[in-house]
């Protein structure tokens, strides 16, 4: 019966033979490629296409972290403040419009001719108006001298004064009033006095409204108005404010002029008839240089009169 089976089944009806570790066989025949089929590839050979993707999401995971390592931090504030370009202004800094003036500093006044005036005590207010009186006197009739101003003499009428001045070079540009004095102006320190300027001509009567008389005068650029008429004004001599010291010498050559220094003007020249005698004139000058300027010419004092 065993003739009978299909050469492949066994006795028992099994399709193939039980393992039999002794059983050997000869190796297969190797297999033969159909005509025109692609070559197998190993499997120890990596498919292109796989390798490029993989390599491809490795480089992008390195991206991810080295921008995540080096990116700034946005809760770190710089200290550097950002500026605006163009912006040269400092955060905080304040500017000046037009005012460099510090806060309770006094400045000088600056006259139409570009050169600094001083400021009269009490100076500031609107100046009284001056009636004026008589026709106006020629500048060359307003000498200088020691004891008076052409015809106004010390000693006179303190409204005729003014009246006459105001008929010759109008209304006053500063006035005082009356006020105490300091003896910033030659008086006696409490005396009460009225300072009334012309350009660099100051007049000082002393007394009070209902009594006051001529008292002394001081011309000097230093107050402004070196283009006005009382600039031209002169000595008996002939000196004039803005004459050189060279001028001065020669033109009192038979007098004493000595240099000194006074508290209140500065260098000053002093004018005598002799050494030690009374004083005639003074005034402030640059320099004793030859070329230096005289800038101002003063009647004595009033406290010493």
């Amino acid at each position: 019966m065993a003739d009978d089976l299909p050469p492949q089944m066994t006795e028992d009806g099994e399709r193939f033979p039980s393992f039999d570790p002794d059983f050997t066989t000869e190796p297969p025949l190797p297999m033969k490629r159909a005509e025109g089929a692609r070559p197998y590839r190993g499997g120890g050979q990596a498919n292109p296409w796989l390798v490029g993707l993989a390599v491809g999401v490795v480089l992008a995971a390195i991206s991810i972290i080295a921008f995540g390592l080096f990116a700034p931090d946005d809760s770190v504030t710089s200290s550097t403040p950002t500026t605006l370009t163009g912006d040269t202004t400092a955060t905080g800094d304040t500017t000046a419009t037009g005012d460099t003036t510090a806060p309770g500093e006094t400045t000088t006044p600056t006259d139409a001719t570009g050169g600094t005036t001083a400021t009269l005590p009490g100076g500031g207010q609107t100046p009284t108006e001056i009636t004026p009186i008589g026709d106006p006197i020629l500048i060359s009739e307003l000498s200088m001298s020691s004891n008076d101003i052409g015809p106004l003499d010390f000693g006179a009428a303190g409204n005729e004064v003014l009246g006459r001045l105001a008929a010759t070079f109008d209304q006053p540009t500063d006035d005082t009033g009356f006020i105490v004095g300091n003896g910033s102006f030659g008086e006696c320190p409490g005396d009460s006095i009225r300072v009334v300027r012309w350009g660099p001509l100051n007049i000082v009567t002393r007394g009070d409204a209902s009594n006051h008389a001529f008292a002394s005068y001081r011309l000097d650029l230093r107050y402004g108005g070196v283009t006005t008429p009382p600039a031209d004004m002169a000595t008996l001599s002939g000196l004039r404010v803005g004459d050189n010291v060279e001028k001065l010498e020669s033109t009192y050559a038979g007098f004493v002029i000595e240099y000194v220094v006074d508290q209140e003007v500065g260098l000053v020249f002093e004018l005598r008839s002799v050494r030690g005698g009374d004083l005639l004139l003074w005034g402030p000058v640059d320099s004793q240089a030859p070329d230096s300027l005289v800038t101002g010419i003063y009647s004595p004092d009033a406290c010493e009169s």
